[in-house]
């Protein structure tokens, strides 16, 4: 992964899962005529943990490649992330419903048949309760893009919330099991808190990791960045996670921990679990994407590419269908898909930004 693409392909990571789930609740990868969708809560598990597993981007990234201990195999990483991001209950701020608070009565405006609307605030309801804890045996589909997108969305908002305790462990290149569950579990705060230190502190140690940092690096790295509950620095890295982060600091493998911007780029901002405004509609993109076409910035069927992107389809069924997608990627790219889409995006990017300029 080139290190200028990766932290925007870590944001955007976490929006293709929010449309992939979006899809997988819909009943399907691709919009149809079709009325009504079943929801078979098992079946629908099944298939979010073999995404989980398959995709290596999701299986990279989202889940992360645990940096020590690593974990037995693909299927216990994404179990624990099942558990611990998509069934972690997300609490309410005050009295105003939360972001899943939204995503379960959206989903309860398509039920068919009784649905026990769950209360507001509820303590233990989580993206998970929220899609499939109703009881209803079927969905009426959202069958308009736009309507699909706004799922999509309230999805997105969610695992803002949910997912940042877990990329927050990854980022200080620590095992998620160890740090996030039982009753030893820390705090998202402290977490937050704890990789504004080790950032600090390897700017004070100029980015030489694989030793000890000196006394005065790390006094100085928290009276940048404090740990709440720690008088200094000596009580900090004393305690186990301190003590953790600078073991395995002082022992860092670059060849195996997932890039630190990589994960850091996954997360988004504090403030977003709250937030109500929605992001680019169908409506919004499909005319941009049109117009990138008809000024030669982008193909036709990199269009349709990025628009399917958009809507969390499979890459790989895409590549399949299109001849002239597989062409470029082998010619142009030597078979890098993930440079591909970088280099896509970039040109999308570039064409949005030079629209924008003109009178």
């Amino acid at each position: 992964m080139a290190a200028a693409a990766a932290p925007k392909s870590g944001r955007d990571i976490v929006a293709y899962f929010a449309g992939h789930l979006a899809n997988l609740v819909n009943g399907n990868d691709h919009l149809t005529d079709e009325e009504f969708v079943a929801l078979k809560p098992y079946a629908l598990y099944e298939r979010v943990r073999r995404v989980l597993i398959s995709n290596r981007r999701y299986s990279d990234i989202l889940v992360g490649v645990w940096a020590y201990p690593p974990p037995n195999d693909a299927e216990d990483a994404a179990d624990f992330y099942f558990e611990s991001v998509l069934d972690r209950p997300i609490g309410s701020r005050g009295d105003a419903p939360s972001s899943v608070d939204n995503l379960a009565a959206l989903i309860a405006t398509r039920a068919v048949g009784p649905r026990a609307a769950p209360a507001p605030g509820r303590a233990n309801l989580s993206i998970w309760k929220a899609l499939v804890g109703g009881g209803a045996p079927k969905l009426r589909r959202f069958t308009e893009q736009s309507e699909l997108f706004e799922c999509s969305n309230r999805i997105l908002k969610c695992l803002d919330a949910a997912n940042r305790p877990y990329a927050e462990v990854l980022r200080l290149g620590l095992c998620p099991k160890e740090w996030l569950a039982g009753d030893s579990a820390v705090g998202v705060n402290t977490l937050k808190a704890a990789n504004a230190f080790l950032k600090a502190l390897k700017a004070e140690m100029a980015g030489e990791v694989g030793r000890r940092p000196r006394a005065g690096e790390l006094e100085a790295a928290f009276a940048a960045a404090p740990i709440p509950g720690c008088k200094d620095v000596a009580a900090f890295v004393s305690g186990l996670l301190g003590s953790a982060i600078l073991s395995r600091l002082a022992g860092q493998d670059h060849t195996f921990l997932t890039s630190f911007d990589v994960i850091e780029a996954t997360q988004g901002e504090p403030e977003a679990e709250e937030a109500d405004a929605p992001l680019m509609e169908a409506s919004e993109a499909v005319p941009i994407l049109e117009a990138a076409v008809a000024e030669g910035a982008i193909a036709l069927e990199e269009k349709n590419l990025l628009a399917a992107i958009m809507e969390g389809r499979s890459l790989a069924e895409l590549m399949g269908t299109s001849l002239f997608l597989r062409r470029k990627l082998k010619t142009d790219f030597d078979g890098d898909l993930e440079a591909f889409i970088a280099d896509l995006s970039g040109r999308t990017a570039a064409f949005v930004a030079a629209r924008a300029g003109r009178p």
